[in-house]
């Protein structure tokens, strides 16, 4: 079941050359974008939303999606503050949140694998569901200032430098070379490529997903608690279109929504990419909903360009498996 590659994917490389153009457009546009702390602190940003993306780049060479990511993020972190302020230390109450956040995604998954539901459906649900949760508890934590042991999660620091920054790097060279050679990881690239031979070769696909989707929201629960230790409050808006900012990225790097393709590194470069848009926009004085307006365009554009090159892919498959079957090749 060997899998086919083209000779040259440009979906899966020019993320990273459009990023190292947009930066060095606002290195020459703006003196204070190429400074040190504003690289460290994009770095930060995206150190934090990357918690969320591994998960999705799994899900994604999978052929599903987690809606429900961005709810996820914002329930974790209140979740912990809620239970430190009813008098639980700092350990046991990380365990609980992301326990829970870990049930979430057992849910998502068993639901999605048992009854064949599109995940974006179940994932829908769960977001509206989970967002509520967390509207609750940051209703309960009103004008509660976060422990300081809590704060200090996300303020740890190697040499100038924030820690979540530095896991990351190294967490992403490791990652991406699981996902490349260890044959577990393969399998996922499997199953999102043709899930009835994956079955046919013994890959127990259900429980893959069922699993991945745990993984998705316990990931999504670690970033969601580093981003309430970084705010040291609640705040409702946690999260709030997260899942459509990693989906971009995620494209933007290469996986395509058809399942079958994903990488960790062009997916955090993807990040870095967006990340990079919304420091240059405030640089440049414009407006947050002009902000936003860009960021879904460029949405629609990424997505539009995943489908048609997805359609081309298929006929592409299609003329090749014909091609063998009339000359008598099994395909």
């Amino acid at each position: 079941m060997k899998k086919q590659h083209p000779a040259v994917n440009l979906s899966s490389f020019s993320i990273i050359f459009l990023t190292l153009i947009l930066g060095a457009g606002l290195t020459f546009t703006s003196k204070t974008f190429l400074s040190v702390n504003n690289i460290v602190s994009i770095l930060y940003g995206v150190s934090i939303t990357f918690w969320g993306t591994i998960g999705f780049v799994y899900l994604m060479i999978m052929g599903e999606l987690d809606l429900s990511v961005g709810s996820v993020y914002a329930f974790s972190g209140m979740m912990v503050g809620f239970l430190m302020k009813n008098h639980w230390p700092i350990v046991p109450a990380l365990i609980a949140a992301l326990a829970l956040c870990v049930l979430i995604g057992l849910i998502n998954g068993f639901l999605v694998v048992r009854f064949k539901v599109p995940s974006m459906m179940i994932t829908l649900g769960t977001m509206a569901a989970v967002r509520g949760l967390a509207n609750l508890l940051c209703t309960w934590l009103y004008g509660y200032p976060y422990p300081p042991s809590y704060d200090a999660l996300a303020r740890q620091r190697i040499g100038g430098i924030q820690l979540t920054t530095v896991i990351m790097i190294l967490a992403v060279l490791v990652l991406e070379v699981l996902l490349k050679r260890a044959a577990v990881f393969r399998q996922m690239y499997y199953v999102g490529e043709n899930l009835e031979t994956a079955r046919i070769y013994g890959i127990r696909a259900g429980r893959q997903k069922i699993a991945v989707f745990a993984i998705m929201s316990f990931l999504a629960g670690i970033g969601g608690i580093l981003i309430g230790s970084r705010l040291r409050f609640a705040d409702s808006t946690i999260g709030n279109g997260l899942e459509f900012t990693i989906l971009t990225a995620v494209v933007l790097g290469g996986a395509s929504l058809s399942g079958g393709k994903g990488s960790i590194l062009r997916a955090v470069v993807g990040l870095i990419f967006l990340s990079t848009i919304t420091t240059g926009m405030i640089v440049h004085n414009i407006e947050p909903l002009i902000q936003q307006l860009i960021v879904g365009v460029i949405l629609i554009i990424t997505v539009f360009i995943d489908t048609r090159m997805s359609d081309i892919g298929s006929r592409g498959s299609f003329r090749r498996s014909a091609l063998q079957v009339k000359s008598g090749v099994r395909a």
